[in-house]
């Protein structure tokens, strides 16, 4: 066993190519997706025609009240370029009465902007209309009703879960690339005869499987080690102390993964047919399965149904309980099953197609 586990680290070592790049990709991906999401203010540039400069300075610092919009002054002209070459959805115009929005295409940022604009437009016009009541003693604004909004549970899952959502599918979906991709070096040897010899060698072919499969579970552990180490300092994502459901959540997934790569080797019959089925199986996996978006804005329950037939949603569900929720081992039965279940199908189907044809190809 230790012989071909040695062996395959050989092989790697020379031709680390494909490792490297899906280890690249993973940082690049979920530094473009997770870090995108770290600042969530949404700026407006802002405009006005009949204002002077200090009373549309005056109109920005009343709308940046609110920390969670910006608003920025700018020009007509500079404005209309942008929303021309579409590098700004839409501008706010303020008059001395009122205002209005100039839109170069529909975004879902647009609705809570207008709704605050309005909010302090309506509070600044009735405090206008006491001011020329001409009180005989003077007023200041109170706040008698402070309303705290708390997120309900679903969607608090969704906000916090995101960040670690991406973190953990977007590594799953990368590792299982490369694991798959090591994996032609098999399919190679086969369609050349050298599996066939391996197989009827003096060595078990409990030792065989066992160095290759070994090989192809710590690449992919490595794989996921690093790209968690490295994203979580490269995006500030917090992955917590709950190590050991972590890691088991981990070891898991790479099982099934491995298992999956199998089972795929068995069934194509050439490495040009594996590099075909590769893309289309990780990617689908990774669609469906919650990797590109959270699963909690699907609604289709045919999409939800597949959703529980792929490996990487456990993994996905699996590594968010346990570094948001802080689960235990034993709270993570669900996913760690499940993941367990496949891999464990997965490798018994994969392992006896793969027999199959070696003695089709023996005879």
């Amino acid at each position: 066993m230790w012989t071909v586990f040695k062996l395959q680290w050989q092989r790697l070592f020379k031709q680390p190519l494909v490792v490297l790049m899906f280890l690249g990709l993973t940082v690049l991906f979920v530094n473009f997706l997770g870090g995108s999401q770290g600042d969530q203010k949404i700026t407006t540039r802002t405009y006005s025609e009949e204002l002077t400069s200090e009373e549309l300075d005056e109109w920005i610092t009343k709308l940046n009240e609110n920390d969670t919009f910006v608003f920025e002054a700018s020009d007509y002209d500079t404005i209309y370029e942008r929303i021309r070459m579409n590098e700004t959805s839409f501008a706010l115009e303020l008059n001395e009465e009122n205002y209005r929005f100039l839109i170069g295409r529909e975004d879902m940022e647009l609705s809570p902007i207008i709704q605050h604009v309005d909010q302090v437009f309506s509070r600044e016009k009735r405090v206008a209309q006491l001011e020329e009541n001409d009180l005989s003693e003077p007023f200041e604004l109170q706040t008698f009703i402070e309303l705290n909004t708390v997120l309900s549970s679903d969607e608090s899952n969704v906000s916090q879960g995101f960040p670690v959502g991406i973190l953990a599918g977007m590594t799953f979906y990368f590792s299982a690339f490369s694991v798959f991709y090591l994996m032609i070096n098999l399919i190679e040897e086969k369609k050349m005869g050298t599996w066939n010899r391996l197989i009827f060698s003096p060595l078990s072919k409990t030792k065989i499987y066992m160095g290759q499969m070994l090989h192809y579970f710590l690449v992919g552990f490595i794989q996921i080690a690093l790209s968690f180490i490295i994203l979580s300092n490269l995006i500030d994502v917090d992955l917590g102390t709950n190590y050991v459901p972590m890691l088991v959540v981990i070891l898991s997934f790479i099982f099934a993964i491995v298992s999956l790569g199998m089972f795929i080797i068995g069934i194509v019959s050439s490495p040009q047919q594996l590099q075909i089925v590769i893309p289309i199986v990780a990617t689908s996996m990774a669609m469906i399965g919650g990797a590109f978006w959270p699963l909690e804005i699907v609604n289709n329950r045919i999409l939800l149904f597949l959703a529980e037939l792929m490996p990487i949603k456990h993994g996905i569900q699996g590594m968010i309980g346990a570094v948001n929720q802080g689960s235990s081992v034993s709270e993570l039965f669900g996913p760690i099953a499940a993941l367990l279940f496949m891999g464990v199908l997965f490798m018994v189907i994969g392992l006896n197609l793969m027999e199959r044809i070696s003695e089709k190809s023996s005879l």
